[in-house]
């Protein structure tokens, strides 16, 4: 049967970089599968919003950390659209602090749901996805360029991306794409919770004296798994607004 729409699975599709990210692919005409771990309402939020501008979603919960529900989340997804074309791996914990203080439990805490819980969908993904089908995992600029206390979860996003070159190479002769993207200081996201003084801290650092938006995430994100993406696998392309440059 001929599908009518291409369709996405967003992991982590009810906070604000996967929320935007959910919102811009329904408007590009994807069908979105929104993922969530524990809040059903901002994924059913994320839902209603795309379907009252005429797109079509559904939320699914998921403890990405688990390797049978990340296996129910595409199958829930089949069940109800008859293929998967795009994988967006935005799913993740922040934390960590300095290495020398932190804990055990934080360190498999951040590790299980960015790194175990990435593995498990990205692998999924592989099995599952389409012909010229995409994979994007968001990672951050961090992976390239850590900071104080940002070691643990640092280590994940740069273990993800050389995750995402290897599979690159592998998934090649599907004609599927394989990339990440490293947004900087996004509001709303995990970044929100930083103080003011942060804030401001981060917001020099760009040229354009601001934070990232959602939007400017979710911007990259359906170049890559556009029609216009497929000649761009294997990258880390960093959306800090020229921070870390």
């Amino acid at each position: 049967m001929k599908r009518s729409s291409k369709t996405a699975i967003v992991t982590g599709g009810s906070g604000g970089i996967g929320g935007g990210i959910c919102k811009r692919l329904a408007g590009d005409g994807f069908q979105v599968v929104v993922h969530y771990g524990s809040s059903q309402s901002d994924a059913e939020a994320v839902v209603e919003e795309i379907e009252s501008n005429s797109g079509s979603a559904l939320a699914v919960q998921a403890d990405v950390t688990e390797e049978n529900a990340v296996i129910r989340l595409f199958e829930q997804t089949l069940e109800k659209y008859d293929g998967v074309d795009v994988v967006v791996v935005n799913a993740g914990v922040g934390g960590g602090g300095p290495i020398g203080d932190s804990t055990l439990e934080v360190f498999e805490q951040v590790v299980g749901t960015n790194l175990r819980g990435a593995f498990l969908t990205l692998r999924e993904a592989a099995r599952r996805l389409n012909d010229n089908g995409r994979i994007v995992f968001i990672s951050s600029q961090l992976a390239r360029h850590p900071m104080a206390g940002t070691g643990i979860y640092a280590a994940t996003k740069a273990g993800m991306d050389a995750m995402v070159v290897a599979m690159s190479k592998e998934l090649g002769d599907q004609g599927i794409t394989v990339n990440s993207v490293q947004p900087g200081a996004t509001v709303p996201g995990m970044f929100a919770s930083s103080d003011d003084e942060r804030k401001e801290q981060f917001r020099q650092m760009s040229p354009f004296k601001r934070l990232g938006h959602p939007e400017d995430i979710a911007a990259v994100v359906s170049f890559l798994v556009g029609d216009d993406g497929h000649w761009v696998t294997g990258q880390h392309l960093r959306a800090d607004g020229g921070a870390s440059n």
